[in-house]
């Protein structure tokens, strides 16, 4: 009787298995944990790109928006349509992702010296529920640079 050897044995399907599945294992928490670290990239980017904005908005106004001080002014991904979002005043912000946002934006200003001026603010980003940054804190910049990263 002769054996035909064009196939696998159980045992080498099972061995094979057990090392794909061994990468797996390893590989989908890195993934994540990448994923992760994009995402808060992305959000100290978009808080340093507001700090710049803010600074741009000082230069050109003598105080820091939204003017003579308030807010939170929440960053709204509504471009045309004015209803007071950042996006309104500075229509250059356009934080990324295609498929949602990870992060809530929005800035806040004072006038802490009573001339009706905004001379200081701050910028945060807070984690959105549901995305693989949620339980991360909310992460501030104000006008001195300083942040909580």
């Amino acid at each position: 009787m002769t054996r035909n050897n064009n196939g696998f044995t159980l045992t080498e399907l099972l061995i094979v298995l057990s090392i794909i599945s061994i990468l797996v294992v390893i590989s989908v928490p890195a993934y994540i944990g990448q994923q992760r670290s994009a995402a808060r990239n992305e959000a100290f980017s978009n808080l340093q790109t507001l700090r710049l904005l803010e600074e741009q908005f000082f230069a050109e106004n003598g105080e820091y928006a939204p003017a003579g001080g308030g807010g939170p002014i929440p960053y709204n991904e509504t471009f045309g349509v004015a209803d007071g979002g950042i996006e309104d005043i500075f229509p250059g912000f356009r934080p990324g992702a295609q498929a949602g946002l990870n992060f809530t934006y929005d800035i806040t200003s004072q006038d802490t010296t009573g001339d009706g001026l905004a001379d200081t603010f701050i910028a945060t980003a807070t984690p959105v529920a549901g995305t693989r940054v949620a339980s991360d804190p909310t992460y501030t910049i104000d006008q001195d640079n300083i942040r909580n990263w």
